[in-house]
């Protein structure tokens, strides 16, 4: 019975060897800190290097070191946020006499269960199903490391922004004459770095007019966009002299026909006056 239980117990630590569940965190938030205060780091987000989202894995880890300091100090030569810390605890977890009670309570849902018997395959006492769960939890490690990798390089720039800014505001609030002198010489930069921009635009226009000379084109014909106005321009002439023509021909139908119509009666006058002359002779 109790090599059985010893073989249990060596396969739950060889598979909890590899279980470092605030690995990732701990390298991309709190990578400086000591292992001491990495529960305290870990669970302020304003204290992280970048941005980082805390596992549920990890916060129970976090819960498990915070509850077990003192058998951690005592029992496990203050291996905090270790490999070894969850290994090291599973040794006395079934001792009430020297874990205490608060340490206990948080180890018996922090911890992993053991597993009942199965058949011992190797010489570790591993079977086929440890070497399953194992591969698979190696799996999901490096998936949740790849991914936790990933967001550190979208973040980075974020991240890089924001700790500017933080040292800029500390910078003005204690040297608020330094940062006006640097806003001042900055604003002096961009003021000439625009002026330049306007002499390389002159200069630019000064050499396309010499080439435009050299090349016996009109230096000041415009290009371009300037282009359709000049087509619109000319469109409307266009329409003007058309209305003009048009109005000089209706004047020109116009006359004709008044003369037309002016001569048509005078040649009726005269044929009446000749028929009343005839008439006064024949009366004679």
């Amino acid at each position: 019975m109790w090599v059985w239980l010893r073989l249990l117990l060596a396969a739950e630590v060889v598979r909890i060897l590899e279980a470092f569940p605030c690995e990732v965190e701990i390298s991309t938030a709190c990578p400086d800190s000591p292992k001491s205060e990495l529960a305290d780091c870990l669970k302020d987000p304003s204290q992280h290097e970048t941005p980082t989202d805390i596992s549920s894995e990890c916060t129970d880890f976090m819960a498990l070191n915070t509850a077990c300091v003192e058998e951690i100090e005592q029992l496990c030569d203050e291996e905090f946020f270790a490999e070894n810390t969850m290994p090291c605890l599973v040794k006395y977890r079934a001792s009430d006499e020297e874990i205490s009670d608060k340490c206990q309570s948080v180890m018996q849902w922090a911890l992993p269960e053991p597993e009942e018997e199965e058949s011992v395959t190797d010489e570790l006492g591993m079977s086929e199903k440890d070497r399953q769960e194992k591969e698979e939890w190696r799996e999901k490690r490096r998936k949740g490391r790849e991914d936790a990798i990933e967001r550190m390089k979208m973040k980075e720039a974020d991240a890089k922004k924001e700790k500017e800014r933080r040292e800029l505001e500390k910078f003005k609030e204690e040297n608020p004459e330094a940062y006006a002198d640097m806003q001042a010489q900055k604003k002096e930069d961009e003021r000439q770095a625009a002026e330049q921009k306007k002499r390389e635009r002159l200069l630019k226009a000064a050499w396309e007019r010499k080439r435009r000379i050299e090349a016996g084109e009109d230096p000041d014909a415009e290009t371009g966009p300037a282009q359709p106005s000049r087509g619109k321009k000319a469109k409307a002439a266009g329409s003007w002299y058309s209305t003009i023509a048009a109005v000089i021909i209706l004047a020109v139908l116009g006359g004709i026909g008044y003369m037309v119509v002016t001569g048509t009666g005078s040649k009726g006058a005269s044929a009446s006056g000749s028929g009343r002359g005839r008439g006064k002779k024949k009366n004679k």
